[in-house]
């Protein structure tokens, strides 16, 4: 039996689809709202869920990761205590950093011209990346999705050199499929550029190598396939799924990088927070029955008036007590009704709460769920300094493991650039101003003790990026500024408190109690 053979129809469909991406190809179909549209998908898509939903969610997170995902970017657009708590752990990281050489070890290392030269490249590359703004960005989004997914573009900026950026990527095109020493490896669905309005050159040029990977490698691509493979061997695809690299620019963020699961560490606040719309409709629909009454009274009979004898024998018609019913509701407003009633012991009737409390306890429960500072965020009732400063700390220790991914990060990038010598990136610190305080502090009594640290330690615990901070020391020396100014006080060459008012150092706030704190502020 023959090839049955295709309609003419049919081939003329082919002919117009094939004359149709020639079109696009050539002129394209770009537009303004296909482009803001493209850009909202790549990490934004929000689910409204009910409490039965979050709680079946919850049940089988492993499966339903992506639901809990898109719960969260619902939630924290809806619920202010779950906003406030989820930029609360956001805002705990303040991304000081310390790099330090690894492979420098005598002074004729720190003198050389190789040393020089490499340390000035990396102090480029923190000029070229804003790492303090785009590490934000990251823990915003694996605060929400667990996962994130991105790319380090570098790019010309004119006369101005080169930049270095986190491009986001399409997030659902984007699959986990392996780890290395560093962090985690993904592959990337190719078939997100054959949507109208994608334009392949708004991504790095290895999208391009990857598609005609997928497109025109034939069988070597999908043999070469094998999620093990080193980081520069990692050309295989499998079907429209292509493998990166780091090494081309591919890095992926993780909350919790100590397993494969894309549940978000505040998933379990989602009942939570559900529950504080629920709770608030109900106190409404209570608030509103409080605010309404019923005035009631009796319409008396005739005295002589007898069971049985004569049908509504009233002590006045019910024409005339309409009349006045009318006048007295006028004065009364529209919160009390108005009754008469052919009854005895009439009286006021309104509805009772006697839970008055139950959104605002649910708003205390919710927030204090959702961080160790519920009172600071929920509500304005005074806190102590030691609660406050404990909350902190605790919500600080949460966060502060995600540094080593940064460090990670730029360890891979920055070393690149370097010739000979080699550096670590220590985060550390906090947005806290009493954790900057006791690291400020600390290292102080270092340099009192003759261990003087290196100025990009100085930096750190000061909260300014190392390279702008031994500049401005360049500045204030080479410029006369520092010959204008005598040499500060410290500690070895004054006596009493710094204010010279005399008495014993004033206490820190975080060791001060309750009646101990309204003192100090009646005195202030």
């Amino acid at each position: 039996m023959g090839e049955k053979l295709v309609t003419f129809e049919q081939a003329q469909a082919v002919v117009d689809f094939a004359q149709a991406l020639y079109a696009y190809d050539t002129f394209g179909v770009w537009s303004p709202q296909m482009s803001n549209a493209l850009l909202q998908g790549l990490n934004n898509n929000p689910k409204s869920p009910t409490s039965d939903d979050i709680r079946k969610a919850l049940s089988s997170y492993k499966e339903s990761a992506d639901t809990i995902q898109g719960y969260m970017e619902y939630m924290q657009f809806f619920d202010m205590i779950f906003a406030r708590t989820l930029q609360a752990y956001c805002n705990a990281l303040a991304f000081d950093l310390t790099p330090v050489c690894i492979n420098a070890y005598t002074q004729a290392d720190y003198e050389s011209d190789a040393y020089a030269a490499d340390k000035k490249r990396i102090y480029e590359f923190l000029d070229k990346f804003d790492y303090k703004a785009e590490f934000a960005k990251v823990v915003k989004q694996i605060m929400t999705h667990e996962v994130y997914f991105t790319w380090f573009r570098k790019t010309k900026w004119g006369n101005r050199g080169m930049k270095f950026a986190l491009q986001v990527l399409p997030q659902e095109r984007c699959l986990l499929t392996g780890y290395w020493e560093k962090g985690l490896l993904f592959d990337f669905d190719m078939t997100y550029f054959l949507q109208p309005g994608v334009d392949i050159d708004g991504f790095d040029p290895a999208f391009k190598r990857y598609y005609q990977r997928v497109c025109g490698g034939g069988g070597n691509a999908m043999r070469n396939y094998r999620p093990s493979k080193p980081l520069d061997k990692r050309s295989g695809a499998y079907a429209m799924w292509t493998q990166t690299s780091p090494t081309d620019g591919a890095w992926c963020f993780k909350a919790n990088p100590s397993n494969f699961n894309a549940t978000p560490f505040l998933a379990p606040f989602l009942k939570n927070a559900i529950r504080n719309d629920e709770v608030e409709q109900l106190q409404y629909n209570k608030d509103i029955a409080s605010a309404y009454s019923i005035l009631a009274g009796e319409i008396r009979l005739f005295d002589n008036a007898k069971s049985g004898t004569q049908a509504n024998q009233f002590s006045i018609d019910p024409k005339t007590l309409g009349g006045f019913m009318a006048k007295a509701k006028s004065g009364l407003g529209s919160l009390t009704k108005l009754a008469a009633l052919p009854v005895e012991n009439a009286k006021f009737y309104q509805f009772d709460d006697k839970n008055k409390d139950m959104y605002a306890t649910q708003l205390a429960t919710s927030a204090g769920v959702g961080s160790g500072v519920s009172r600071v965020i929920y509500s304005s009732d005074r806190q102590s300094n030691a609660e406050i400063e404990a909350g902190l700390r605790d919500m600080y220790e949460t966060m502060k493991p995600l540094y080593y991914q940064f460090s990670n990060f730029m360890e891979f990038f920055a070393n690149q650039l370097t010739k000979k010598y080699k550096w670590s990136f220590e985060f550390d610190g906090s947005n806290y101003s009493f954790e900057r305080k006791e690291r400020l502090d600390r290292i102080i009594k270092y340099a009192e003790k003759g261990m003087m640290l290196p100025p990009a330690a100085w930096s750190s615990v000061m909260g300014v990026k190392p390279q702008t901070f031994e500049r401005m020391l360049q500045e204030s020396k080479w410029s006369g500024w520092r010959d204008l100014w005598q040499l500060p006080m410290n500690a070895n060459t004054t006596s009493g408190n710094a204010d010279n008012t005399g008495g014993r150092p004033r206490s820190d706030d975080s060791v001060l109690t309750d009646s101990g704190e309204a003192s100090r502020e009646m005195l202030e």
